[in-house]
Parts: structure tokens; sequence; C-alpha cells
């Protein structure tokens, strides 16, 4: 009689273990599906996603037609171009000229199109005598040079919840230089501060200022926009900018000349980048 009653209590226990290991692995198959799902939902996929933003379509026309596979969505009047490049994830868009447009299309690239990181591309003014003309500026860091919250204690271009002096990705620049080598072996490459504002800076006397104030490099409209909306979504970004005049006003090109071999030499080093 004991051992027939052990021999119950045995064969329940086996039964009872046998249900939790197949509501365990019920469990494990449900949380597993969860995880799927929720990556589905959020955009993101196992491979890097690129976005490229160009303020003129001069500086993505080529980008865009290169696009394999390519979907467009229009949103806030700007064109987003999805598609494989060389074999990479990108969303390739034209985001308009000055700060607002540049910070809208980098949180749409970021929020909608789940970019994992950011190239900005397109053409500046030189802060430096030593660069000439087609020469390519490669950011290490971008501020806001028209932003002022003095009165408050900050520094001049300082943001509140960005700070002065908005970082690009080590490993991005390392990468853009690189390619300017390979892409543009005859063009110099300069790495430094990208001063950005919604003003066009054409005076000596402004671009003295930009010099002194914050040791700048080259300056245009949109490039600090981008580096802050990155910054606060703590998504890596590099500005790359091909030098349209002197800092020194000191040798001039025409702008459809200087326009047509920007666009080339920008694309090139893009499309390096996204293959290495």
């Amino acid at each position: 009689m004991y051992n027939n009653e052990i021999d119950i209590i045995m064969n329940t226990e086996g039964r009872i273990m046998h249900k939790l290991t197949r509501i365990g692995c019920f469990l494990l198959a449900a949380l597993l599906l969860a995880l799927v799902f929720a990556g589905c939902g959020t955009g993101k996929s196992a491979s890097v996603k690129t976005g490229v933003i160009g303020a003129m379509d001069e500086e993505v026309a080529s980008l865009k037609a290169a696009l394999t596979g390519k979907k467009t969505t229009t949103v806030a009047g700007m064109e987003f171009c999805s598609g494989k490049l060389d074999g990479a994830d990108v969303v390739v868009v034209q985001c308009g000229i000055g700060k607002v447009n540049a910070g809208t299309c980098a949180q749409l690239l970021i929020s909608l199109f789940g970019v994992d990181r950011i190239i900005n591309t397109g053409v500046a003014g030189s802060l430096d005598a030593e660069i000439d003309i087609g020469d390519i500026v490669v950011s290490t860091d971008a501020v806001q040079h028209d932003f002022d919250f003095t009165p408050l204690g900050y520094a001049m271009g300082e943001l509140p919840d960005a700070g002065l002096g908005m970082a690009a990705d080590p490993e991005m620049r390392k990468s853009a230089v690189n390619a300017v080598k390979e892409c543009a072996p005859e063009i110099r490459v300069f790495e430094g501060r990208v001063c950005t504002g919604d003003q066009f800076i054409a005076s000596g006397e402004q671009k003295a200022y930009l010099i002194s104030t914050y040791g700048g490099k080259c300056c245009e409209m949109e490039g600090g926009a981008i580096a802050q909306i990155c910054t606060l979504n703590e998504i890596p970004f590099v500005i790359i900018r091909a030098i349209s005049d002197k800092a020194d006003d000191s040798e001039e090109m025409s702008y459809q000349e200087f326009e047509e071999a920007a666009a080339y030499r920008c694309a090139a080093i893009v499309r390096y980048m996204l293959g290495h």
C-alpha cells in the first residue's frame, strides 16, 4: 500500500513537471515573439540604417538616383528616399535651407525612419585662409553661432540642452577623412568646428567674428541644427562640407562650376563611407 502511494505521488509530480515545462516553453516562445514584434515596431533592424541629409537638391540628387529598391515618402514637404546604396540601408533627403528645416528633417529621420546615424553633406564658406575653394571640411563639432542666451549666464552659442560644441562621432569622422583621401586625393581635407546660423555670412567682419569667437573652420546654415537633434537623441553624426569661397575672398569661382564639382565629390565621399 505504501509503495502504491509513492508511485501515485511520483506520477503526479511527473505530470506537473511536464506541464510546467510545456508552460515554460510557451512563455519563452511568447517572449521571443514579443521581442521580434517590438523591434519591428520601432523600425530598427539588424543592419545599420544611415540617414543622408543635403540642403540643396544638387547635393543629394545623384545619391537618390543610385538607390535600388527605392521607396519615396513625403513628410513636411520633404521627400525621403529609402533603399539600398552600395549594399547599405539608407534614407536620402533634401531638407531645404536653414536650421528649422534641418532640425525637423533630422528628427523625422530618427523618429519615423529609424536611422542609426546621420551624414550631413553640402557646401560651406571657409573661415580659415589656408582652406581653398573645393577643399573638404569634416566636423569635429558644431555650434550655432547665432544662438544668444548670454543674459542667463550661458556662453554665446551655448545651448541649454546640448551645450557648446556638439561633438561629431569619432569613427564617422575618421571614415569621412579616409573617404576624401581615397575618392579625391587631389583635394585637401581639414577637420574642425562647423559654425551654423540662419544667416548668409559674406562680409570679412562677420567671418572675423566667427573665427575669433568660435575658432570655426567653416560656416553654413544647417549642420549645427542636425548636430543638436542627434546629440539629444544620442545618434552619431558627421558633417561634411565642400568649401565654396575663401575666408579672405581672395579667390572666386562661378557657383555653377563649383556646384557640379562639389556635388560629385560629396556623393563619392558618402558612397565610399557607406561601402566601408
